[in-house]
């Protein structure tokens, strides 16, 4: 199982990211439609993780998600 990608603050219990969110929007950009599991291979991060960063950006409104089939697939706005 891959490594997740975040620094722990032991001081502040805050995680930061080690994945810049550039390189998770690349990703999504140069495979759409992709799914969660082909960015977590792509970043070499944990499915949740890179499940968790892929909310993240839903969010802000800079990628989009789309069930095809049994899965969701995403891709860049």
């Amino acid at each position: 199982m891959p490594p997740d990608r975040f620094d722990h603050d032991p001081n502040t219990g805050d995680f930061s990211s080690q994945i810049p969110t550039t390189r998770i929007l690349d990703v999504v950009r140069l495979n759409e439609p992709v799914s969660t599991g082909e960015v977590a291979n792509e970043l070499d991060c944990h499915r949740n993780t890179a499940r968790y960063r892929l909310k993240k950006l839903e969010e802000k409104g800079q990628v989009e998600k789309e069930k095809i089939g049994q899965q969701f697939v995403w891709q860049s706005v």
